[in-house]
């Protein structure tokens, strides 16, 4: 008996000692494929900010040089941008929201993907080819020439901005909340892949090719090569994976709506009944088969049926969700409208500040006098910090995923600021063109924070608060709009920058005061991050 034991005692250490068994490890491997395959198909669908990003860095490069070109006072340059993001601000959540309940059969994103990509397509070729069309209609005269290249100059960024937003929501409704900073990250990477192709496709003097010949000059030979790679990477990420297209799901979900007779403000009670499933990915799908109970201040009900909440407009159903913006959510977007405003100061004068201060060119000079030349090579030279810029950008991107296991998001964003804050404080001072294109890559530690942070944060309030802690607030908000409406503390940037960082240069003489103004913002982003809420690390578990 007692050798019996002890054989079973032995048998039982072998089994121990000889590891995982063969169906552990099948399972092992079944998920390490599964997650490999996860990360190719966020890369393909990535493809679509490649192609994005790449057509909205083109204009960002040469918007200000070609109306220059046309005798557009720099006062009157950011115009275009100003008119755009007043649009924009509106345009841009309507059309997310819409996204977000499309439910043709091509999915969701893709057919919003495919229309706004033909218009900054479009509106792209209008802008490069803008002073030909118009000196070809009306000879002698820039009129035609500067209302073509303005109006380009609109709908590209207008298309741009929303075709940025729709396709992250493309990514992330294929990510779950666990690849949420990877999928983010990814996008990041492959947008600075779209910079780094156009700022190089920029950066090569294409007069001593053959292209020159066949295109007719830089910009148009930059913009033909930057129109075919976008397309190409469009398609790709369009085709390769089918998007599951949107349904309604019913749920027996009731929520009261009671307005107090005491405050100003109506407040918004939110109970959730016998729901048959216990999430709810996608706001309409809580509001099928759903009752809403108004409760007036003399305390009358009024019932509200599913069909009516469907029977609202795209434009109120967005005024609401943007009216009823939780708290939290508020402190994100405010972190984000400060680093926008030091971001896009960079983007817009970069090139005007390292051709005109550095260089001491003049973009309306005489096309064949030195002051021209010196000004369109400092454009050139400038191309490759803003490479720079974008391979620091996608590095940062990448190493972001491992530092938020261990610092948390908002820290990082602060981080990313300040140092960035320090880098354009060198760069408004100094006087060489290698340490302007430093302290430009340096830059990118800005970008990286601004373009994936705060959309993983989101990510990580929907989990939170949805799933978590079934919070009232944020009951009916989809990732399409809540994106958008980041998104548009970019427009809130581009207008007050527009508005103000426009005039200060045209007053000052000089694109160092636009260095200057990056620097002031990207400390006061820095001070904002330090107060974005934080999820608690010790998060209730289902």
């Amino acid at each position: 008996m007692m050798l019996n034991d002890s054989k079973n005692v032995e048998d039982k250490a072998h089994l121990i000692n000889q590891g995982p068994s063969s169906d552990e490890n099948k399972a092992c491997k079944f998920q390490t494929k599964a997650h490999k395959a996860s990360i190719l198909k966020l890369v393909t669908l990535s493809l679509s900010a490649f192609g994005t990003e790449l057509f909205f860095v083109f204009y960002d490069m040469y918007a200000i040089p070609l109306q220059l070109r046309v005798d557009i006072p720099i006062a009157l340059s950011t115009l275009p941008g100003l008119i755009a993001t007043i649009i924009g601000f509106f345009f841009t959540p309507i059309i997310s929201n819409i996204s977000d309940r499309c439910s043709l059969g091509l999915g969701r994103r893709r057919p919003f993907l495919i229309v706004l990509f033909i218009i900054s397509l479009t509106s792209d070729l209008i802008v490069t080819f803008g002073r030909v069309i118009g000196l070809s209609i009306s000879p002698g005269h820039y009129l035609i020439s500067q209302i073509l290249i303005m109006t380009g100059l609109c709908i590209a960024m207008i298309s741009s901005v929303t075709l940025s937003a729709i396709a992250r929501a493309y990514v992330m409704d294929s990510a779950c909340i666990n690849m949420q900073v990877l999928a983010n990250s990814i996008i990041t990477c492959m947008a600075s892949l779209g910079v780094i192709t156009s700022t190089t496709l920029a950066g090569i003097n294409w007069r001593k090719t053959f292209l020159i010949e066949v295109f007719g000059g830089q910009v148009r030979v930059s913009f033909s090569l930057s129109s075919m790679i976008s397309t190409l990477a469009i398609i790709i990420s369009i085709i390769c994976y089918r998007e599951t297209p949107y349904t309604k799901e019913k749920n027996d979900i009731a929520i009261a709506d009671a307005s107090s007779a005491t405050t100003k403000t109506d407040e918004r009670e939110i109970l959730i009944v016998n729901s048959n499933t216990s999430e709810a990915s996608q706001a309409d799908e809580m509001y099928n088969e759903t009752e809403i109970i108004n409760q007036s201040s003399e305390n009358q009900s009024k019932t509200v049926t599913s069909d009516e909440i469907h029977s609202w407009s795209s434009v109120y159903q967005t005024y609401y969700f943007a009216k009823t913006m939780p708290k939290e959510l508020i402190k994100l977007w405010m972190t984000t409208v400060l680093g926008w405003m030091s971001s896009i100061a960079f983007y817009i004068f970069y090139t005007n500040f390292v051709g005109k201060s550095i260089y001491h060119g003049n973009p309306i000079a005489a096309e064949n006098s030195t002051a021209f030349a010196d000004y369109r090579r400092g454009v050139r030279d400038a191309s490759w910090g803003l490479m720079g810029f974008t391979i620091v950008s996608a590095i940062y991107s990448l190493l972001i995923i491992r530092l938020a296991k261990y610092i948390d998001m908002h820290y990082l964003i602060a981080i990313g600021f300040f140092i960035t804050c320090a880098a354009a404080a060198v760069m408004s001072l100094a006087n060489e063109i290698i340490v302007v294109d430093i302290m430009a890559a340096i830059q990118g530690l800005s970008s990286a924070s601004i373009f994936n942070l705060p959309f993983a944060i989101l990510a990580s309030y929907h989990d939170y608060f949805i799933k978590e802690m079934k919070d009232k607030r944020w009951t009916f908000r989809e990732y399409g709009l809540d994106i958008s409406i980041i998104l548009t503390s970019m427009n809130v940037a581009a207008i007050i920058d527009c508005v103000f960082l426009g005039l200060l240069v045209s007053v000052t003489n000089t694109s160092r005061t636009a260095m200057i103004w990056s620097c002031i913002f990207s400390g006061l982003c820095c001070i904002s991050a330090l107060f974005i809420y934080k999820i608690p690390k010790n998060m209730p578990q289902k």
